[in-house]
C-alpha cells in the first residue's frame, strides 16, 4: 500500500498497518484513511482488528479527525458499567475507562448484553504504560465458541443469558456492592425517571426502582450470534464479564501470567468480599449478575471452562505512543490488564446496530 507497510503481527489478529518515513504524521493518516475505505472494510472483514502503528497522533481531537474518515456516524449514546470522561475537544471520544487501573477488565464484547450493541469499536493510545500489565488485549469469539465444550455451549443456546445491572440511586445503603459504579443518571444523562423509561421500554429490557432512587434493569437475550456479513456463529454475551465470580477469577488468571503476588492477594480478597455480597445481598441486588435467561444460576465451572477458552486466545500487544486501533465488535472482543502508574488509552465508536437475533423477531 502507498506510504504505509502492511503485515501481520505473528497471531491471528491484529493486521498491522505501520508508518513509513516521511508518511507518520496525523493529517496523512487522515487523508490515507479516506482514500482507502473500502480496502479497510476488506482487511476488518479478514481479520477482524486493525492496528495503525508509528503515527503522530498525540490528541483526541486528532484520532476524532481520523476516524470521521472511516466512520462518518460515530456515537456518544454509552450503556454500560465501566465509566467513562468525554476527551475535550471531541464529541464522540471518551476515556476507555476511568476504573481504578488495578481493576482487570476481562474480554468482553462492547455492550453485548443490549439489543443493539456498536458494530464497530476504536482505541487510541495516548499515553503508553510502562509498568508490567495495561494491555488492551483482544480475543476472537468465533475461536471462543468453536472451542467450547459442546454441552455447555449447547446449554447456553437453548436457554439464553439475562444480564442483570444495579445503578446507583440518591442514596445508598450500609451494605452496598463496590462494584455498583454508576448512577443512572450518569449512564442515561438525564435525571428524569420518564426519559429513562421510555428508553427501556423501547429497547425491550426489563426494569424496576429501587429504594434510595436506585434503578434495575434486566436485558435478557441469546447467548450466541450470527456475524452480520459472514454468519458465522459468535460468542455473544457479558456471561464471564457479569457473573460475581468474575474479579477474583481474572485476578487469579493475571497472577499466573505476571507471577506478581499482589494479583494472588487481590483474588483472595476479591473472592471473600463477593462471597460476602453475594450471601448478604443476594444476586439480584449486587452491583451486576447474570445467570441463564429462565433465570437459573449458571455454573461457576461452565463459568471457569469460557474464561479458559477466552485466555488460551488471548493477544497480548504492549501500547505505543499513537497507536489505533480499529476492531469489528461483533467478532473480536477486548478487555484490559491491570497496571500501575500513567496509561491513557481513549475510546469511539460507531452507531447501535441490531442484533441479527432481533432481526428475525422484529
Amino acid at each position: 500500500m502507498d506510504g504505509v507497510d502492511v503485515c501481520v503481527n505473528g497471531e491471528d489478529l491484529p493486521l498491522v498497518i505501520r508508518a513509513t518515513q516521511g508518511n507518520d504524521s496525523a493529517p496523512f493518516l487522515k487523508a490515507w484513511v479516506k482514500k482507502n475505505k473500502k480496502w479497510i472494510d476488506e482487511k476488518l472483514l479478514q481479520n477482524g482488528a486493525i492496528l495503525f502503528r508509528g503515527f503522530h497522533v498525540t490528541e483526541g481531537a486528532e484520532f476524532e479527525d481520523i476516524l470521521k474518515q472511516y466512520e462518518p456516524e460515530l456515537s456518544d449514546e454509552y450503556r454500560g458499567v465501566s465509566p467513562r470522561k468525554l476527551v475535550p475537544g471531541t464529541k464522540y471520544v471518551f476515556s476507555a475507562s476511568e476504573l481504578p487501573p488495578y481493576f482487570p477488565i476481562p474480554q468482553h464484547l462492547e455492550m453485548s448484553f443490549l439489543p443493539s450493541p456498536p458494530r464497530k469499536i476504536f482505541f487510541c493510545c495516548l499515553d503508553p504504560p510502562t509498568s508490567p500489565g495495561g494491555e488492551t488485549c483482544l480475543c476472537d469469539f468465533k475461536k471462543v465458541h468453536d472451542q467450547m465444550d459442546p454441552k455447555i455451549r449447547k446449554e447456553f443456546e437453548d436457554k439464553g443469558v439475562m444480564h442483570l445491572r444495579n445503578y446507583k440511586g440518591t442514596k445508598t445503603g450500609l451494605l452496598t456492592d463496590p462494584t455498583m459504579l454508576k448512577g443512572w443518571q450518569d449512564v442515561f444523562g438525564t435525571t428524569s425517571r420518564q426519559v429513562v423509561e421510555e428508553e427501556l421500554r423501547k429497547s425491550g429490557a426489563e426494569f424496576q426502582w429501587r429504594d434510595g432512587d436506585s434503578l434495575r434493569i434486566v436485558d435478557r437475550g441469546s447467548a450466541i450470534e450470527k456475524h452480520p456479513v459472514t454468519g458465522e456463529k459468535i460468542w455473544f454475551n457479558h456471561s464471564q464479564v457479569f457473573h460475581w465470580s468474575m474479579i477474583p477469577s481474572e485476578y487469579y488468571r493475571i497472577y499466573k501470567r505476571l507471577g506478581q503476588m499482589k494479583y494472588l492477594l487481590f483474588s483472595w480478597m476479591m473472592w471473600l468480599l463477593k462471597v460476602i455480597l453475594f450471601t448478604f445481598l443476594g444476586p439480584m441486588r449486587v452491583g451486576f449478575h447474570t445467570c441463564f435467561g429462565d433465570g437459573s444460576e449458571i455454573p461457576e465451572s461452565y463459568l471457569e471452562h469460557i474464561r479458559d477458552v477466552m485466555w488460551k486466545n488471548m493477544v497480548f500487544n504492549r501500547w505505543e505512543l499513537g497507536d489505533i486501533v480499529l476492531i469489528d465488535n461483533y467478532w473480536i472482543s477486548h478487555g484490559r490488564q491491570p497496571y500501575s502508574g500513567n496509561r491513557k488509552v481513549v475510546v469511539s465508536w460507531s452507531k447501535p446496530y441490531l442484533k441479527p437475533s432481533h432481526r428475525d423477531t422484529t
